[in-house]
């Protein structure tokens, strides 16, 4: 009769046999990943959104910003911490991104006066700070692998050119953020045909 050896994942088990009742081969569970917007009547038609890559194009390029510290104007900032996606501020984010596009205006108050304070109770999350950054970019519809890189990188140099809008990618009090992309037409004043691009809502929270 030949011999049997147990195969090598298993002699753990047989090792602990006596002390445990059961011995499972150890698994790499994932954890899972928190919903992109909470789950409500307000959120739910922008859960699914497919401009959701450009918006993790511009958190890397905010992150990779306050990662090296700077300069606002006359105010010099340290180094900060990742800012985190929250799912409320991405939901309101989202929402005004779509609200511009649909009523053809940048900014952070809207055509009824509705500015950020209200889109944060509307999606109620508190805050003890908060800011927020809005603007539109072109597509480049030449090279449309590298369109959402490209204007994500184009809407974060222009933000950190800006005194007004700068510390908010910088403050190290702003913890969370939502960023909302949503592409587009859009007719600048005076112009004499509109351009295709991304508009871009931003906004960060303090607890």
């Amino acid at each position: 009769m030949g011999s049997w050896y147990p195969h090598p994942v298993l002699r753990p088990c047989l090792a602990l046999l006596l002390l445990l009742p059961a011995c499972d081969p150890p698994t790499d569970m994932p954890a899972d990943e928190p919903p992109a917007v909470p789950s409500s009547e307000r959120c739910d038609p922008v859960a699914t959104w497919e401009a959701a890559p450009a918006e993790l194009a511009l958190l890397a390029e905010i992150n990779a910003l306050r990662a090296q510290g700077g300069r606002c104007g006359d105010l010099a900032y340290l180094p900060a911490a990742p800012l985190r996606f929250a799912p409320a501020l991405r939901c309101a984010a989202r929402l005004h991104s779509q609200d511009m596009q649909t009523r053809q205006f940048v900014g952070q108050v809207d055509p009824d006066g509705v500015s950020t304070g209200t889109r944060l109770d509307a999606v109620e999350h508190p805050a003890s700070t908060y800011g927020e950054n809005d603007g539109f970019t072109v597509l480049d519809d030449g090279e449309p692998e590298r369109s959402d890189l490209a204007a994500a990188a184009d809407i974060a140099a222009s933000w950190a050119d800006n005194p007004g809008s700068c510390w908010k990618l910088r403050a190290r009090e702003l913890e969370e953020i939502g960023i909302g992309a949503f592409a587009g037409d859009f007719t600048a004043k005076d112009a004499l045909a509109p351009v295709h691009g991304y508009y871009w809502a931003a906004i960060f929270t303090a607890p």
